[in-house]
């Protein structure tokens, strides 16, 4: 019913201070492909893309590392393409067969998924990062505006005030202070 795969991407000479750009670039390739579909698709910082308020896909990384270089990536999406029915704790799914009403092949899913992926590498390899950088902070998810966070000491009002290139978020609060957060160090409180 669903797209799971996984892309081995071998990035050239791609310093490990760097590897955020692996999951923009996949990130991205994923919200292109499913914006072909639907509208309102966004990235939830730092790997989920959403459709409004819900989840339609998840994206995990496993990197290689030689010598202060990523040698090779492999990069595991899981898309949900025609599932209607979750049974799962999950809190907010949703399948873009619910958004449209239609089903979808996996395969011309899957073959526009590589056509994007190989035309943003060639901006990463390009040395391109700052483009790719560029375009996922303006795709991400509740980008404007405050939103209830939470993170070890407690619930607070933010806004997204920037990703870093390493891919820490810094969250402004509404008094100006600055916080930098790495991955599941800060949760939105939905």
């Amino acid at each position: 019913m669903n797209l799971m795969c996984s892309i081995l991407f071998y990035p050239s000479h791609l310093p490990v201070n760097q590897s955020f750009a692996v999951l923009e670039l996949a990130a991205l390739s994923v919200k292109y492909t499913l914006e072909k579909y639907a509208p309102d698709i966004s990235i939830k910082w730092p790997n989920d893309i959403y459709y409004q308020q819900k989840k339609i896909c998840g994206i995990l990384i496993e990197n290689e590392i030689t010598e202060g270089n990523i040698i090779r990536s492999i990069i595991g999406i899981g898309i949900n393409l025609n599932q209607t029915e979750f049974k799962s704790d999950a809190p907010n799914p949703i399948s873009l067969s619910m958004i449209t009403g239609c089903t979808y092949d996996r395969k011309e899913v899957l073959d526009q998924l590589f056509a994007n992926f190989e035309q943003l590498t060639n901006e990463l390899e390009g040395k391109k990062n700052d483009s790719l950088h560029r375009k996922y902070c303006a795709s991400l998810y509740r980008c404007d505006g405050f939103y209830t966070y939470k993170d070890a000491k407690g619930c607070f009002e933010a806004r997204i005030y920037s990703i870093e290139p390493s891919g820490h978020l810094i969250l402004e609060r509404r008094n100006g202070t600055l916080s930098r957060y790495g991955f599941k160090e800060v949760v939105v409180n939905d």
